[in-house]
């Protein structure tokens, strides 16, 4: 992992948003083992949409299809606030996730670690750029 994420002052809060048990403890694991304070993982739309407000994340990985629906609404939320997305899914739709969301990542289940911090690593320089 590049030195990138590591030499920030506080560490960054990364919102989770994964309904499937194992693979949010992959995610979790992942995340926190790159230096990134998770909020998370979330199952549902409303926990992680409520978290979301309280906790301004900088970064959110999310599963398109969550155990209460579609997590369209906690997306549109976080990306009016221009925080980064990276879509963590089995909905191989990436063209209307791109349209919706814009510079939105996808990565498609299933992943593994080396894939999802370069994808994080990408989404990091781009907030840093902001």
């Amino acid at each position: 992992m590049s030195l990138s994420l590591m030499d920030t002052p506080e560490p960054i809060k990364v919102i989770v948003a994964e309904d499937e048990p194992l693979i949010a403890w992959m995610l979790e694991d992942a995340l926190a083992g790159m230096g990134l304070e998770v909020v998370g993982p979330f199952a549902t739309v409303a926990e992680a949409r409520s978290c979301a407000l309280s906790e301004e994340p900088q970064l959110a990985v999310l599963d398109v299809d969550l155990a209460d629906g579609a997590v369209y609404p906690l997306a549109d939320s976080l990306y009016e606030k221009k925080v980064p997305i990276i879509f963590h899914t089995g909905n191989t739709d990436r063209v209307d996730l791109k349209r919706r969301y814009g510079d939105a990542q996808v990565v498609l289940k299933p992943s593994n670690v080396l894939l999802l911090q370069n994808v994080v690593e990408n989404a990091f320089t781009r907030l840093k750029s902001d």
